[in-house]
């Protein structure tokens, strides 16, 4: 009977005596699955605060991580600059710049960790996905830099006045619209790897 080993990364599940050299889904090596026992059980792994630091240790994915903080700050940020312009409470609006400052400053790390793994998971390959999310990455960063110096320079969204405040809700537009077409082409990605993996089982 042949085992079956399960990526403990993405979940796909492998059939042959030994698991694969590299995950077809997510890239990992051999050391990442676990054999399974009865088609679901696997072999028992340390538990407790250890199983759960190593298993942490071993996944953990810096580009994955990275990426989910633009993806949620840039919507808060707009949620909170509607509430400001509904409501006018200034610290809405003050609010909503942090948020836009810090996902700059996340920016740069989500850009060479995605580089990295372009590199290390899909060896550089040449490919119109890539190349959008590259385009994306380096827009979102100069937009952000853009919106933050823009304001960081006024010190108040009144300080803005008419135009400065048109150019700077724009400017985060952009930025949302960024992070939104990245958060879809990293899908087409995953997906992509998903549907050749099971069309090959």
């Amino acid at each position: 009977m042949e085992k079956k080993w399960r990526c403990t990364v993405c979940g796909y599940i492998h059939t042959g005596d030994q698991p694969p050299g590299i995950c077809p889904v997510c890239g990992v090596d051999a050391s990442r699955f676990e054999l399974l026992i009865d088609d679901n059980k696997a072999v028992p792994s340390p538990s407790g605060m250890i199983g759960f630091t190593q298993e942490v240790w071993e996944t953990f994915v810096l580009h994955a991580v990275a990426a989910h903080f633009p993806n949620g700050l840039l919507p808060a940020a707009a949620l909170f600059i509607v509430l400001f312009l509904i409501k006018g409470v200034e610290s809405f609006e003050t609010t909503a710049f942090h948020l836009v400052a810090l996902c700059v400053l996340v920016t740069p790390v989500v850009f060479i960790s995605g580089l990295r793994d372009w590199q290390y998971k899909y060896g550089g390959a040449p490919g119109g996905v890539f190349y959008k999310k590259i385009m994306l990455a380096l827009i979102l960063l100069v937009f952000g830099l853009a919106a933050v110096t823009l304001r960081a320079v006024v010190g108040s969204w009144g300080g803005l006045e008419g135009w400065g405040q048109i150019i700077y809700l724009a400017l985060i537009a952009g930025m949302l619209g960024c992070v939104t077409m990245l958060g879809h082409y990293g899908g087409q990605l995953v997906f992509m790897k998903l549907e050749k993996s099971a069309s090959k089982d």
